[in-house]
């Protein structure tokens, strides 16, 4: 019942050329029979509602494409993209788009299985479903409350969307998260998928605090990969110094061998480490049994 639609939303209003093209090679690649809409300035309705006309005038281009996301799903159906996702496999990409119907209207992932929140990067409806419904009233309802959307957590898309299915009863004194999920499940119409399924890289720190990111749910299953380009957040926020540590902007696999030299770049460090107290201790422990028979 889904079109074959993948849905690609960028504005840039820096004037900057598009940084995400690598991305959307792996798109033409992986989903050849797919059609790639682009959406931009020109052809969405911008005051279509308080919001996008708010989020127009301010030019910000990430918290515009959150109602839009939203909007051209319910007019269109098919799967939105953020622009730096990669597709992993077309094969199971294509399979979640199959099943949808209309008693099973919509597909989400999952962003971090600890806290349970909704992939904002990615989901997949048909034409007018509840789920895309749901969404475009609200970010409609929301009017002048708009301004205050940078300073409230919940007014992300992963809280945002996690509205609809508390709305729906789920969860309710979680905020409607899916926290833990190990395997597929129907909720309120919409299947949601466990982290590994369309989102294997997360945040999180080093050993020495310093935020990055790393491949935690990285399966047989994983459709998709969202790069966490951070574009939206202010130039102090941790999540662009720790994409910044990444140094590049790499394709999953190449992210998959990076770790790996690292963690054999730690690995090669611990053992140094090991062999240097073992050399302490070689010089050390002599002297030590020397004084304690003397003292005895």
């Amino acid at each position: 019942m889904t079109s074959k639609i993948l849905h690609r939303i960028y504005f840039g209003f820096d004037g900057k050329p598009d940084p995400y093209e690598r991305y959307l090679k792996t798109w033409e690649e992986q989903l050849p029979e797919y059609k790639i809409m682009h959406w931009n300035a020109e052809n969405l309705p911008l005051d279509a509602c308080k919001f996008s006309q708010l989020m127009f005038e301010a030019r910000d281009h990430a918290f515009l494409s959150d109602y839009f996301r939203w909007w051209v799903l319910r007019e269109h159906g098919g799967v939105y993209l953020d622009a730096d996702i990669e597709v992993i496999s077309g094969e199971l990409l294509d399979k979640m788009v199959s099943e949808l119907d209309d008693k099973t209207h919509s597909f989400i992932g999952i962003d971090n299985k600890e806290g349970g929140w909704y992939t904002g990067h990615s989901m997949g409806c048909i034409k007018g479903s509840p789920l895309a419904e749901f969404m475009c009233e609200t970010y409609e309802g929301l009017g002048n409350v708009s301004v205050w959307r940078r300073k409230i957590f919940y007014f992300m898309s992963p809280q945002m969307t996690s509205l609809y299915f508390s709305w729906n009863g789920h969860n309710v004194d979680g905020m409607g998260t899916s926290p833990s999920l190990n395997e597929p499940t129907i909720i309120s119409g919409v299947k949601v998928y466990p982290q590994d399924y369309l989102s294997p890289l997360t945040p999180c720190q080093d050993n020495d605090g310093n935020s990055t990111f790393t491949i935690n749910s990285y399966t047989k299953n994983t459709a998709i990969c969202h790069h966490f380009s951070c574009s939206w957040h202010d130039a102090d926020s941790e999540y662009l110094k720790g994409r910044a540590n990444l140094h590049t902007s790499p394709l999953l696999n190449e992210l998959v061998e990076l770790n790996v030299y690292r963690g054999q770049a730690k690995e090669s460090s611990k053992y140094k480490r090991v062999l240097v107290n073992l050399g302490r201790l070689l010089v050390v422990a002599p002297k030590k049994i020397i004084q304690t028979i003397k003292n005895s």
